[in-house]
């Protein structure tokens, strides 16, 4: 994601917070098996 927001012209791209976005849902289990997980992102143009 780092890369591709560089590639867009983002400079001093970094992600910044890491959450359970699937917490609390019916596919939290799922989310948990695959390890996915939600991300904020902060980057200048």
């Amino acid at each position: 994601m780092i890369e591709a927001l560089q590639q867009a012209g983002f400079r001093n791209a970094r992600a910044c917070h890491f959450f359970d976005s699937f917490s609390g849902t019916t596919k939290e289990r799922v989310a948990r098996k695959y390890e996915v997980r939600g991300a904020n992102f902060v980057a200048y143009k």
